[in-house]
């Protein structure tokens, strides 16, 4: 295979997010210092540090934060009832979580040389752009690794449990979380989105846990009905084509 179908391969993984993983494995400690050098120094504005980056391979606080994560949504009623699951990307091996700080420079200037300030709307989108870039690098970096990954914006945002996070990551209040990515061994002999979640919300952080299994609930009720919960299976369109236009101006 020469290098181009290399890539393309790799970038063909990274789109794909995976849903179950090996847990019994460890990724190497090399393998994690190199994904991290990949993160902070990916390219960035000006070259300025607008993040910093969390790397989480403790699996008990792995399985602890994916408990806040439950915002996949899979209806029961289309337009009108659905339920939540899990957003099981991130009960990886290792989990990459960057926030967004102003950073400790001010390098960037109006064309009339004028220095903007710490809180400028610019510097945040700019932020944005750079944890893109980065977390893209990093994907491809892990891709190339042979890893799987999984890119991820719920943290509690959704249910207000984001404190917790904050909380147990010790992340300043001044630091916004916004984007992870799992990176592991995906489970052998098994589709990427299968996975081997049970539990299910029907709603906001108040709500109860319901569990799907063999002997727990198989029916909820809405406006006076009662309906089958649905397959717990995440639905995936990785594999269908983009509508991107490519327009080559020579």
């Amino acid at each position: 295979m020469n290098n181009l179908d290399q890539q393309k391969e790799i970038i063909d993984s990274i789109r794909q997010c995976q849903r179950n993983w090996d847990l019994s494995r460890d990724i190497p400690q090399e393998h994690l210092d190199h994904l991290v050098y990949v993160a902070t120094h990916s390219p960035s504005k000006q070259d300025e540090a607008y993040y910093n980056l969390h790397v989480i391979t403790n699996k008990d606080l792995i399985q602890e934060l994916l408990n806040y994560t439950f915002a996949f949504s899979v209806l029961v009623v289309p337009d009108k009832f659905n339920i939540n699951l899990r957003n099981t990307q991130m009960g990886a091996n290792a989990y990459f979580l960057w926030t967004r700080k102003n950073p400790p420079t001010r390098r960037e200037m109006s064309f009339k040389g004028v220095i903007y300030p710490t809180d400028d709307i610019r510097r945040k989108e700019n932020a944005y752009v750079m944890i893109g870039i980065a977390m893209g690098l990093v994907a491809y970096a892990a891709g190339s690794l042979e890893y799987k990954t999984g890119f991820n914006s719920n943290h509690g945002q959704s249910h207000g449990s984001i404190h917790i996070w904050k909380n147990k990551l010790g992340i300043p209040e001044n630091e916004d979380i916004t984007f992870g990515l799992g990176i592991g061994f995906p489970q052998e002999g098994r589709s990427r989105n299968e996975t081997d979640e049970v539990e299910f919300k029907t709603g906001g952080s108040g709500e109860p846990v319901y569990s799907h299994n063999s002997i727990d609930t198989k029916t909820l009720e809405f406006e006076g009905k009662e309906y089958p919960v649905p397959p717990l299976v995440y639905r995936t369109f990785s594999e269908q084509e983009k509508d991107i236009s490519v327009f080559f101006h020579k």
